[in-house]
């Protein structure tokens, strides 16, 4: 059902955790399906996200994207990272079901949330 990027994304997740005094943190709740994503991100003096990190309360292909987004923008410009798409994480979890595909999005509304509150 899930591709081996997301088992192994699953089994062994990257990037979670807390980081104190974050610069920016989103959060998203899906009521739908009660998937909870909060990330965290630190950036520096040039607006290069530095460092990214998130909990979560979710479904494999939920914890997957987060690994996949918060390793993707690291030491990438404040402005491009606004600019990751659903697709870009999709395509690098080889794929998701078409009924997971929303968890991908969760995930970019949430880093998008963390952007927008940086301080």
């Amino acid at each position: 059902m899930y591709s081996k990027e997301v088992r192994e994304y699953f089994k062994n997740p990257i990037n979670m955790g807390i980081i104190k005094d974050a610069d920016g943190i989103g959060v998203t709740e899906n009521e739908i399906c009660s998937d909870i994503i909060k990330i965290y991100i630190s950036t520096n003096k040039n607006n290069i996200i530095t460092d990214a990190k998130f909990e979560v309360k979710g479904c494999p292909p939920v914890i997957a994207s987060c690994c996949i987004v918060t390793d993707m923008i690291k030491n990438m410009n404040i402005e491009k990272a606004k600019n990751i798409t659903a697709k870009e994480i999709i395509e690098k979890l080889n794929g998701l079901p078409k009924e997971k595909k929303h968890c991908a999005e969760l995930v970019i509304k949430t880093i998008k949330k963390a952007i927008e509150n940086i301080k």
